[in-house]
């Protein structure tokens, strides 16, 4: 009990250094003077250029913003979690919820509230079922059933969704004052207050669904397959990855965005010459009104097989030159070609899907410590929670590693198809100013934390290809 209390003092902690966090930000008066800068990047003495001193100071606040969630979120639901806040809530939910007095549960199967209630022996521990036997199909068939009831499921939705609107309501403080607040000061935000607050809404809610659908899943197939569940979680973890991949430019994009094809006469023609030189096809090209939100430009591509795009935010159509656009395309179409995000969703896949053996292995030898009902208790989802980020975080350096080297290809890509290594440089350097990027950083920084190269090595490797050719 004494380390539950130390564990608690430490969340009730984290949660004020959370929610007064963006106090402290607003404090050094960084934004504040961010209007007072100019966003126009200069060069050093030696002629290589130099980063804007608003970028600078853009920088200066959200790297440590960066840190500190990467640090403090992991602490946050551990402590949750050692401090018997996580076991708590899902007793709290277990009493305020009665448990059905009809038999509304799979057949054969009695919740353990409802066993308990009747003073009957529990059914064997959720984490080795061991009912049936292998000479009958109908006891096999109820084992199957016996291990979660229709009640349990309600729990663990409840829990997941309690949960998750209790972290984006303590985290909606830094999210307002980063996404909004320091985005206004330094001019990177046209967004009025209640578009932005309908977006955190959007999210909130597409987080819910999205989080319910996969964690009652995960937790359904952990108390279904109790030793084998790593198998079809991975094999779900893949379909998930392809599916929302797919999907999310039909189904997610247009609630936040107005979605257009290109149309302009002239750029298309630019984009029919480029692609026919690549010996590529482009069905369409798709423009999104990012000007309503923001005043960075961007482009983008997703999907894979028939159902590719490119994505060009209107900022870039209507603020760049037409061969600056074209460098842009053909960057895009480098990840097509390369097929880049198929092998992400797949080695993705593939690493999560040894993670989830590694995740059972863990569970199998914690979860009494922790004071859980078995490995597939809904009450260890901070700890899971928490294990997942740590892994993440470790893995950070080997996943930017493999991006940064996608996008080299990409601009590879670019240079050879577009030959326009000017427009190439010209477009990064106008990217810098527009939208605030560094230069260049330090080596740990980037390692850890760039999944594009920094704008220096792009410009270096344009004025390279060109000295070449």
């Amino acid at each position: 009990m004494k380390h539950q209390r130390l564990f608690g003092w430490l969340f009730v902690a984290l949660l004020l250094a959370i929610l007064l966090s963006p106090i402290v930000y607003w404090l050094t008066g960084i934004g504040q003077s961010a209007q007072e800068l100019t966003a126009e990047i200069g060069r050093q003495p030696d002629g290589t250029l130099a980063s804007s001193p608003k970028a600078e100071a853009l920088h200066r606040l959200t790297l440590p913003m960066r840190i500190e969630v990467m640090i403090v979120l992991p602490l946050l639901l551990l402590s949750f979690q050692f401090s018997g806040g996580a076991v708590a809530l899902r007793c709290w939910l277990e009493q305020r919820v009665p448990a059905p007095k009809l038999n509304l549960q799979f057949p054969g199967n009695r919740s353990e509230t409802q066993q308990q209630n009747s003073g009957q022996t529990l059914s064997p521990p959720i984490d080795n079922p061991t009912l049936g036997h292998s000479g009958s199909d109908q006891p096999q068939i109820r084992s199957w059933q016996q291990r979660i009831s229709w009640y349990d499921l309600l729990i663990i939705v409840l829990f997941m969704l309690l949960f998750e609107i209790g972290l984006a309501l303590l985290y909606l403080p830094s999210t307002f004052y980063r996404g909004f607040i320091l985005a206004h000061q330094f001019g990177l935000s046209t967004q009025t207050f209640p578009a932005w607050v309908n977006d955190w809404f959007k999210n909130l809610l597409i987080g819910l669904v999205t989080g319910g659908v996969l964690w009652t899943g995960f937790f359904l197939l952990m108390r279904l397959l109790p030793r084998r569940w790593p198998i079809p979680g991975g094999i779900a973890l893949l379909a998930v990855g392809f599916v929302f991949t797919l999907l999310a430019p039909l189904l997610v994009t247009p609630l936040f965005y107005e979605v257009r094809p290109l149309d302009d006469a002239g750029l298309t023609a630019r984009i029919v010459a480029l692609t026919e030189r690549a010996g590529m096809l482009v069905d369409e090209v798709y423009v999104i009104d990012a000007s309503a939100k923001t005043t960075r430009a961007n482009a983008y591509f997703t999907g894979f097989g028939d159902a590719r795009r490119i994505v060009l935010y209107d900022t870039l159509v209507s603020g760049y030159a037409p061969d600056q656009i074209e460098v842009v395309l053909a960057h895009e179409m480098g990840h097509w070609y390369y097929r880049h995000v198929f092998w992400s969703i797949l080695v993705t896949g593939i690493v999560g899907w040894v993670g989830l053996f590694g995740l059972r292995w863990l569970l199998n030898r914690t979860w009494r410590p922790l004071g859980l009902r078995g490995p597939a208790d809904v009450a260890g989802l901070p700890y899971i929670m928490a294990i997942v980020a740590i892994a993440t975080i470790l893995s950070l350096p080997v996943q930017n590693g493999i991006s940064r080297l996608a996008e080299r290809q990409a601009d590879q890509f670019a240079l050879v198809t577009s030959q326009q290594p000017a427009a190439f440089i010209e477009l990064f350097e106008q990217f810098a100013e527009q939208n605030l990027s560094l230069i260049d950083t330090s080596a740990w920084e980037k390692y850890f934390f760039y999944t594009h190269p920094p704008i220096a090595d792009r410009i270096q490797m344009a004025e390279t290809w060109s000295e070449e050719e």
